[in-house]
């Protein structure tokens, strides 16, 4: 896709006079396309299952939508010039997804930017996860609505669901030797605003990261960005997998992750390694880099008492590492994955 994208990093930086509907509020990828748009001067409509618990912001409003309630989806829609579909990975969301198209071109949208997976454009996509993002897109460019797709890869926000873990000194993915290029997820949100000006319809990007890091990588960067060592371990994908149902991840979620990191493991998924340049040709700056990320996402809370979240990936890997945590005097009784 690089030589045949446009170079819009001009174009990135106008104010937009048009709308946006982001399915959600408080995700991870929702609250950066959200804040990428406000700060573009575009009206943000936050589509959430209980828009009264939001606080008011500039800039935005919030309307009910169900996932799991498809008479919400067309009245949620109505009057939206362009909809940013993301949603959970989940066992019905290539449904929903599918929906939500019919619903916004009834509704009158007249764009959709959709947030898929790197690799889904294989004819056989080596995760569930990219399998579910192939049935959206195939159905997505025969729905007769202008789109945009956008493949981006692993997050560089990942690796915070263990974040007390890397602050304790261990950083634990099952990925043995394999190297990633993570992307940030800001940086989709970047684009996701480019793609909102019309440049860029009918077309699919595949985004990463500057370089592809392995596991070691990764944990040296996160050492310098919190001033002590941390090792990486890679996990067996059995135990990978004990500790995901001893946590209570559901069973899907268990197996599309096992499969998954199985393939990462056995050098099937070489593309997760691939750096593209869609990013840079789109907006004109280069991706954010990991170090520039951990420094701003470890260094300066470090010291700080970790909230509840952070808490719960140390318990949550110390299955890998043989760590003693019973006398972590922040551990939340009772608090779940």
């Amino acid at each position: 896709m690089g030589s045949g994208v446009q170079k819009l990093g001009k174009k990135a930086n106008t104010r937009m006079n048009t709308n946006v509907a982001i399915i959600g509020s408080t995700g991870r990828n929702a609250a950066a396309w959200t804040d990428a748009f406000i700060a573009a001067g575009v009206t943000v409509r936050n589509l959430v299952r209980f828009p009264e618990r939001l606080l008011k912001r500039p800039g935005r409003e919030q309307v009910r939508l169900d996932l799991d309630d498809s008479s919400t989806f067309q009245p949620a829609l109505r009057g939206v010039h362009t909809l940013g579909l993301i949603t959970p990975s989940h066992p019905d969301q290539v449904k929903r997804e599918i929906t939500l198209i019919y619903a916004a071109k009834q509704a009158g949208v007249q764009r959709i930017i959709k947030l898929s997976a790197l690799g889904a454009d294989f004819i056989c996509p080596i995760s569930t996860f990219a399998r579910w993002h192939a049935d959206i897109e195939e159905v997505l460019r025969t729905a007769d609505i202008p789109h945009v797709i956008l493949r981006p890869n692993f997050f560089l926000q990942n690796v915070l669901l263990q974040k007390a873990s890397i602050e304790a000194g261990v950083y634990a993915e099952p990925i043995s030797t394999a190297s990633i290029s993570y992307v940030d997820l800001r940086d989709v949100a970047d684009v996701a605003v480019v793609a909102a000006q019309g440049d860029l319809d009918e077309q699919a990007l595949n985004l990463t990261g500057r370089e592809p890091m392995s596991g070691e990588r990764v944990s040296n960067l996160l050492g310098r960005a919190i001033g002590k060592r941390v090792r990486f371990v890679s996990p067996d994908l059995q135990d990978f997998r004990s500790t995901l149902n001893a946590s209570n991840v559901p069973d899907w979620h268990v197996d599309a992750l096992e499969e998954l990191y199985g393939r990462v493991q056995a050098g099937r998924a070489l593309h997760l390694g691939s750096v593209t340049a869609e990013f840079e040709n789109v907006t004109g700056k280069r991706p954010r880099s990991f170090l520039e990320f951990a420094e701003n996402a470890f260094g300066p809370k470090l010291g700080r008492r970790r909230p509840a979240r952070a808490q719960l990936s140390r318990r949550f890997w110390h299955h890998f590492v043989h760590q003693d945590l019973s006398r972590d005097p922040d551990w939340p009784v009772g608090f779940r994955l």
